[in-house]
């Protein structure tokens, strides 16, 4: 089973979906058949969680259509990964901190 939580984080314009297998492992029939959080879509979306890297990649293709995508690198912050928007550019790293 995999856990899915939001947090809006305003100051970003963004929602902060976090995720946890439990178990750690979960295989690629389950993943596809996972109903990903619904977000409005005319801010950011940004990602965390321990999980196979195709997963992340199914995840940033389901949430493209959001203003901008980032997923979380503890060492880093944020990166975005895809936008739609001016306000944030692929590459750009925000400090997980804010």
């Amino acid at each position: 089973m995999t856990v899915f939580t939001c947090n809006p984080l305003p100051h970003l314009n963004a929602t902060l979906i976090t995720f946890e297998i439990e178990g750690g492992v979960i295989e690629v029939e389950e993943a596809f058949a996972l109903d990903f959080p619904t977000l409005p879509l005319n801010q950011g979306v940004i990602l965390s969680g321990r999980g196979p890297i195709w997963l992340f990649a199914r995840l940033v293709h389901h949430y493209h259509p959001a203003l901008w995508v980032a997923v979380h690198d503890p060492r880093l912050g944020y990166i975005v990964v895809q936008s739609h928007s001016k306000e944030r550019r692929e590459g750009e790293v925000i400090a997980s901190s804010l």
